[in-house]
Formats: structure tokens, C-alpha cells, sequence
């Protein structure tokens, strides 16, 4: 979990995890996750189908109806890259990268959902590219000393140069929701860990002659607690909080509501998060603001796309990644 303790005390906003949590106290949590490299839980949790199934007709659309912008492309080692997305009035999003040499023919080389998210500036601690795609899992700097948090830069290629450890940059961040509810703990029961032996100790003190079989289990209040804690995967998270606003947003067939979530922290700005849930994963449950949720998610982030002239060429890379026009034929 992010947020560092100097001494022991009642878990703050950001540190009320889950029973699991204090299950293993010599473990830090999210000790055993891993990068993985595919997409496709995402990719389930925004449409509801089968990725391997629908990837050809998300491609075909992308290059048929999608667009892009000039942030989205960019020019490195003679190789050209332009993302295309698609719906473009919507701020969750099908995209698709393409490459090529420059002035060539552009191939896909990977398909990705496209999140827009809510600014946030983050010290950049690590990074942990992806063997294809052009993408790659960053990790930034929450609190010193701590476990860094990770999510995914579809944009990779774009911000590698500027991804150094130490620099801080100005991120969108957005989540995705792999699963989510109305969340059930109203009181959360500690019997182990740092937290469990700091009550002991205090309990013990104010009651003399008591073994330490009388100290009755620590309860922590849950109503209105704010916590993130790391899930399976780097990039995965486990959260808890209140919804401040909800939009409502479509990816074709699909209905997409967006919360708006914020995660205070003693010693940094807040965290402010767009978190997309499907109809898929909501399935009955119809979120409302001030309504208090328990989460899966998946993080996505980029440099924030600082508008910038279209690089000479920039039209013409678009349409040759969306090749010849119905009835047209192809330049030789």
C-alpha cells in the first residue's frame, strides 16, 4: 500500500487495507506480481467478448472510422508511429498503433483501449517495457520509501525519452474496472500485523494483569475510507472509495459509466482518478454519486498530449495506415 508510517497509529485514508492484508504481516503487499503482457482482461471488461474474437473487426474499424491526433505520432529511427482511436467523441476509446518506415506503408502493430483520464503530476520511478506492442508498465513514486504504483503507457513508445527515473510529469490517469460493487465492510477486524501490535501493546498498558489472550481484536470504521492496495498483476489495484460524480459514455454497444474517485494522502496531492465501468462488469448495480464502492482495477497513463503542430507528413501517415479508399487503387 502507498503511504508510510512513522509510527504506529490508526490507519489513515489511504492505509485501511483488507483482512488479507494482515493475514501476513512479513509480507509486503503485492510482493508476488507480475508484468503481464496482454490485454485481454482489459479488453473483456470494456466490450464483454471474447478478444481474440473481436480484434479483427476493432482493427478494421479503428483504421476505417478512427482518427488521430497530433500528439498521437511521432518519428524515431526512421520509423514512423501514428495511433489511431475510435469513437471520436467519447473518452474511453478502441485504439490501434500503427508503424512503418517512413513515408511506407503503416502495418497495426498492436490494439489497445485508450482511456482519457484526469491530470496528475507523478515522479517516475521505474520502467518496465513490453516485449511487443510498444507499450510498457510505469512505475511512479507515491510516498518515499514505499512501494511505487504501476500502470500501463499505451503511449510507450512516444514518452520513453522523457520517462526518466526522478523526473516528475504531469500524467492522465484513468482506471478501468475488472469487477466492482457496493462495498460490504462497514468495520474492518485487525488481529495481526503492525497496526494489531501497537493496540495490543496500548490495550496491555491501560489494563494491568491482563494476558495477551484478553486483547480483543482491533476495529477499524470503514464508512467514507479511501484505500488502494496492489492486486495481481503490476498495473492491477484493489480499491476502495467514494464516487464524487458520475457520466455516462458509450463504446458502440457497449455503456460505459465513468466515477470519478480521490485518494487523499498525508504528504502529496491527492490521487484523482476516471474510473470506466462497463455495463458488462456493473451488470445490475447502477452507481451513484456519494455511493461508497469496493474495485478491481486496471491503470492506464500517459504524458498528458501537449498539443503541438502536425509533423510535416501527418495526414499522409494517417491515411496510409488506413490504406486505399474503396474502389481506388493502391500507389505503387
Amino acid at each position: 500500500m502507498f503511504g508510510k508510517k512513522k509510527k504506529p497509529k490508526a490507519p489513515s485514508a489511504t492505509e485501511a487495507g483488507t483482512p488479507a492484508e494482515h493475514e501476513q504481516p512479513k509480507k509486503r503487499p503485492g510482493a508476488d506480481r507480475v508484468h503481464a503482457e496482454g490485454l485481454g482482461d482489459a479488453w473483456v471488461a470494456l466490450t464483454g467478448l471474447n478478444p481474440a474474437a473481436i480484434m479483427p473487426q476493432v482493427v478494421a474499424t479503428v483504421l476505417k472510422e478512427g482518427g488521430t491526433r497530433p500528439p498521437w505520432q511521432w518519428r524515431r529511427g526512421g520509423r514512423e508511429h501514428v495511433l489511431m482511436a475510435w469513437p471520436e467523441d467519447q473518452p474511453v476509446r478502441a485504439a490501434v498503433l500503427v508503424e512503418g518506415e517512413e513515408g511506407g506503408k503503416l502495418t497495426p502493430v498492436t490494439a489497445v483501449p485508450l482511456l482519457e483520464g484526469l491530470p496528475n503530476d507523478l515522479e517516475v520511478e521505474a520502467v518496465q517495457p513490453r516485449a511487443e506492442g510498444l507499450g510498457a508498465d510505469v512505475a511512479v513514486t507515491m510516498m518515499e520509501g514505499e512501494n511505487p504504483m504501476w500502470f500501463f503507457d499505451p503511449l510507450y513508445g512516444r514518452d520513453k525519452d522523457d520517462l526518466t527515473p526522478g523526473i516528475t510529469h504531469t500524467f492522465w490517469l484513468a482506471g478501468l474496472a475488472l469487477g466492482i460493487r457496493k462495498a460490504l465492510l462497514d468495520e474492518l477486524t485487525i488481529t495481526q500485523g503492525p497496526q494489531y501490535e501497537a493496540h495490543a501493546a496500548a490495550w496491555l498498558e491501560e489494563h494491568p494483569g491482563a494476558s495477551r489472550l484478553d486483547v480483543p481484536p482491533l476495529k477499524i470504521p470503514m464508512t467514507g475510507k479511501r484505500a488502494i492496495m496492489p492486486g495481481r498483476r503490476f498495473g492491477e489495484y484493489q480499491v476502495r472509495n467514494v464516487v464524487e460524480r458520475v457520466e455516462d459514455f458509450r463504446l458502440e454497444k457497449m455503456d460505459v459509466k465513468a466515477l470519478y474517485l480521490n485518494f487523499p494522502f498525508e504528504d502529496r496531492a491527492p490521487l484523482r482518478l476516471a474510473l470506466y465501468a462497463s455495463k458488462f462488469v456493473l451488470g445490475d448495480y447502477v452507481p451513484e454519486e456519494g455511493d461508497e464502492i469496493e474495485a478491481y482495477v486496471w491503470l492506464e497513463g500517459r504524458i498528458i498530449d501537449l498539443e503541438q503542430p502536425a509533423a510535416p507528413g501527418a495526414d499522409d501517415a494517417a491515411a496510409a495506415a488506413r490504406g486505399p479508399a474503396p474502389g481506388t487503387t493502391p500507389h505503387q
